[in-house]
């Protein structure tokens, strides 16, 4: 069965749609979310969320209702929707789990839908690609700006639009993958030059966001670059003779706050404290969870007696965690929160996507653009451990938009007519 002829500037719609979203998801979710009147907050995320699919659903729907067989992607995300769905019936707070999975879902694998679709036009990953790009070099320079301003205010953090420094370290570390695309297919050194250099300051901007995280995940990506580029050696020890080379010359100035924040050993025990709460729920509610962002209060009584964190140290867990409501890891939040079904479901969809896209791939260049979006996948992963990512839409929506781009190989290229 083949598609119908579509116009060209038809074609494009979905596109400009998505890139308008995706500037406005970057740069103003959470600044919407958190500071906007209510219903606005959630009518603007919404259709800003929605208004891609729904124009690929326009231009597709007729196709896919007729179709005799759909793709395994969209099996998993309808699979994935009707598991969250439970995921709210079944909560324990049945309205924060629907505003917390309803937004998980939209700024997620509804969007791993949108690019599904989307992102099979080798036009729209080159033009992602420059999006990426676009959205990092703005956000470096701003970091740039917000690291200035710290020098003349001690307590000023770098937040690059998030509201937070840890997601804003993640932010930095999956828009990367923008200007290591495009490495990946450029020897003009006059290009390579600013892409470089602007890899280099984004590596500068997450040492003074001052969180361990993204700084471990930075160290994750290049020790996996080493293993899968035979030059990653020498890129390896330039990298951390500079990252190196930038803490020793300017550790003098950085603010006390940086380095109590930098040698803080309570944190790290906090989030090891949660992993044996997250098992007590998922031994009690192990199918469906606790319920997406809803309260653990219930598992860490008055009375609770720490496995990991000192019982008698400078602060007691209870003050650590007061009125947080989250495991502070990706992980455990799915476990703990969505239950083992919408857990499996989801990790399967990674896998899946993951072992098909090697076969078929010929092209060297591709091959490398596969490799350093691997990479920025990994050190997302790598920094998911310590907080809890998807939980913020801009993570959430780029994270699935490179899902998405796990689609574009060459069997889905030149078969498309045949699965629809």
């Amino acid at each position: 069965m083949t598609t119908p002829d579509i116009p060209k500037a038809a074609k494009d719609h979905p596109f400009v749609a998505y890139f308008l979203s995706t500037i406005f998801m970057v740069f103003g979710s959470v600044y919407a979310i958190q500071n906007w009147p209510n219903h606005w907050a959630q009518a603007v995320i919404s259709f800003t969320c929605l208004a891609t699919l729904l124009l690929i659903l326009g231009r597709e729907f007729s196709t896919l209702v007729k179709s005799e067989k759909w793709p395994a992607e969209i099996k998993f995300v309808l699979l994935i929707l009707f598991l969250g769905v439970l995921n709210i019936c079944y909560s324990e707070n049945i309205w924060q789990s629907f505003k917390g999975m309803g937004l998980f879902l939209m700024s997620g694998i509804l969007t791993f839908l949108a690019t599904y679709f989307l992102f099979q036009s080798e036009k729209n990953r080159k033009n992602f690609s420059l999006l990426c790009t676009l959205c990092f070099f703005i956000l470096v320079l701003y970091g740039l700006f917000e690291i200035y301003q710290q020098s003349e205010i001690s307590t000023k953090r770098i937040l690059l639009f998030s509201s937070n420094p840890i997601p804003a370290g993640s932010l930095l570390i999956l828009l990367s993958f923008g200007p290591l695309s495009l490495l990946s297919k450029n020897n003009s050194s006059w290009i390579k030059i600013p892409l470089i250099l602007s890899l280099a300051l984004g590596v500068l901007v997450t040492i003074f966001i001052g969180q361990r995280g993204p700084l471990i995940a930075i160290f994750g990506m290049l020790l996996l670059w080493t293993t899968i580029n035979r030059k990653g050696m020498v890129f390896f020890i330039l990298a951390a003779l500079m990252i190196g080379g930038t803490v020793y010359q300017l550790g003098n100035q950085f603010p006390a706050s940086y380095k109590s924040r930098m040698q803080n050993r309570d944190t790290l025990l906090v989030r090891m404290e949660f992993y044996p709460i997250a098992l007590d729920v998922f031994k009690e509610k192990p199918l469906f969870g606790l319920g997406f962002n809803s309260s653990l209060s219930r598992f860490i009584p008055d009375d609770y007696e720490t496995k990991i964190f000192p019982a008698k140290g400078k602060y007691s867990f209870h003050d650590m965690v007061t009125n947080l409501n989250v495991f502070d890891n990706m992980l455990l939040t799915f476990l703990g929160e969505t239950g083992a079904l919408f857990s499996l479901a989801y990790f399967c969809l990674m896998v899946y996507l993951i072992k098909h896209q090697f076969p078929g791939l010929r092209d060297e260049n591709e091959n490398r653009k596969l490799g350093f979006l691997l990479i920025v996948l990994v050190g997302f992963l790598i920094h998911s451990i310590t907080f809890d990512s998807l939980k913020y839409p801009h993570l959430n929506w780029l994270f699935h938009s490179y899902l998405g781009l796990l689609t574009s190989r060459e069997e889905i290229q030149t078969g498309l007519a045949n699965k629809f």
